[in-house]
């Protein structure tokens, strides 16, 4: 079965994270399924990104609501594009592929997760 063009491109995109990831250290096999993810995240923002430029970087409309009142609201293409950056960059700081990620990741390498404790206690440790 030949593949279509957008698993291809997805498929790009996930050679590229793997190779990004082990220059900095952070690839485990494990990942892959986060990895796939990522990249058709990455694959539907680049598309919308594309399309959002092609027509003319449209942020907002006019909309008017029941009571006839018009309003300015962010159009739908331009919040899911904002959702999807989110996203986006959160996958990319879990896996290391931000210098806030990286850190964060070689920090727990090093030193372990850090562990939450809680007011109760941290006051009854201070007790001994």
């Amino acid at each position: 079965m030949a593949l279509t063009l957008e698993e291809k491109a997805i498929r790009k995109i996930v050679k590229k994270t793997v190779e990004k990831m082990k220059a900095v250290g952070t690839y485990r096999p494990q990942f892959d399924s986060a990895i796939r993810t990522y990249s058709e995240m990455k694959y539907e923002m680049d598309i919308l990104t594309q399309h959002f430029y092609a027509t003319g970087f449209k942020r907002t409309e006019e909309y008017t609501n029941k009571a006839g009142a018009t309003n300015i609201r962010k159009t739908a293409e331009y919040l899911a594009l904002e959702k999807l950056r989110d996203d986006v960059d959160k996958r990319e700081n879990n896996l290391g592929l931000t210098p806030a990620g990286l850190k964060k990741i070689n920090d727990e390498m090093k030193n372990g997760p850090k562990k939450k404790v809680s007011a109760l206690a941290a006051a009854l440790s201070s007790l001994e």
